[in-house]
């Protein structure tokens, strides 16, 4: 779930195809019972208040993409929130099978303007597609109980380079995931802590 500065909010809903989704989207009783056995097996990834119902709201068409979207609201606040599938990326930038690659590439440093000789669309394209993988949250859209939090974590930082200038990144991992990421100016314990 993401929540923006704006208010506008938005749900990322996994889907098994996009041709599944298509078949879905149109039938209310249909894809209420998707959305609703998604909310029972994946309760993180909507607000606490789903579980006391919601309507849907309305349809509203990605011209961009040509694909429709569901927004539900929620019975308990009146809240809006636009489901999105999870095959397309945030803000409907593109299908995430799409992006894969060429930001597979991007980690070794190839230029956007070789992403867009040999994906398409242009170097713009593709750095606002790189630009928008930070913007969300991954521990705040997924984690919403700090008791599920994992109890044991492992922290660690890296050094890099920003503006000619050596910083430090913390990070916090546990199970697999990263759960945070910082930036310091220096490595002394309580910098990193703080980070």
């Amino acid at each position: 779930m993401r929540d923006s500065i704006r208010g506008d909010k938005s749900i990322c809903l996994p889907v098994e195809s996009e041709n599944q989704y298509r078949e879905i989207i149109f039938k209310n009783e249909v894809f209420r019972q998707y959305v609703t056995q998604i909310g029972i097996q994946h309760p993180e990834i909507f607000p606490p208040e789903f579980e006391l119902g919601f309507w849907f709201h309305d349809f509203v068409f990605s011209t961009k993409q040509q694909l429709p979207l569901r927004r539900i609201k929620l019975k308990e606040n009146s809240k809006v929130y636009q489901l999105r599938p999870d095959f397309m990326m945030p803000y409907m930038g593109g299908k995430t099978e799409e992006i894969d690659k060429p930001m597979y590439l991007r980690q070794f440093g190839l230029p956007f303007e070789a992403l867009a000789y040999v994906f398409g669309r242009n170097a713009m394209y593709w750095y606002r597609i790189y630009l928008s993988l930070g913007r969300a949250s991954i521990v705040g859209t997924t984690i919403k109980d700090a008791q599920k939090l994992p109890q044991h974590l492992v922290a660690d930082e890296k050094h890099s380079w920003l503006a000619k200038n050596r910083v430090y990144i913390p990070t916090t991992v546990a199970k697999g995931c990263i759960l945070g990421v910082g930036l310091t100016e220096s490595a002394s314990g309580k910098a990193l802590t703080k980070g």
